[in-house]
């Protein structure tokens, strides 16, 4: 049995839009090894600080793009800046036992894998707080045309 606190997530791109999503198991459906639910909410405020190092970097302060996040009490997205831009960007997606994440700048992105992953996440009654690492991932560089491996930190703040 997987630790119900290790998340290994995954990144993908859709057409020229970087549109990346990934999926976690978050072990056991019991108490508080469940990913935490989130309510209906729409989002005021909150940033995310992104580290990806390797074959390409981002180093940035992404603050949320409000008008593209929402809680429906079913799913989440929150999205920090915007997708496919040439700045970087975050998709968070969480729905009742999946985390998942994509970080992008531009055509640049990250592919992580399960074992890849760890992190956590609060959810409060107006905050959602969040923390992620994942080590030698596979990413894929534009620049170079070749795919290559990154390691990425994650730490956000969603305000409802």
């Amino acid at each position: 049995m997987k630790n119900p606190r290790v998340f290994g997530l995954t990144a993908g791109v859709v057409g020229a839009i970087a549109v990346a999503a990934a999926l976690v198991t978050a072990g056991p459906a019991q108490g508080a090894d469940r990913v935490p639910t989130i309510g209906a909410r729409g989002y005021v405020g909150g940033s995310a600080k992104v580290t990806v190092t390797g074959s390409f970097k981002i180093s940035a302060d992404i603050p949320i793009n409000k008008q593209a996040s929402m809680s429906d009490g079913e799913m989440t997205w929150l999205q920090f800046g915007a997708s496919g831009a040439d700045e970087p960007n975050m998709l968070l997606t969480v729905s009742s036992d999946e985390v998942g994440f994509g970080v992008a700048r531009g055509k640049a992105m990250a592919t992580a894998g399960a074992e890849d992953c760890t992190g956590d996440m609060v959810v409060g009654e107006r905050q959602i707080n969040g923390n992620y690492s994942c080590k030698g991932v596979t990413s894929y560089d534009p620049g170079t045309g070749q795919m290559g491996t990154v390691d990425i930190e994650i730490q956000f703040t969603a305000l409802s």
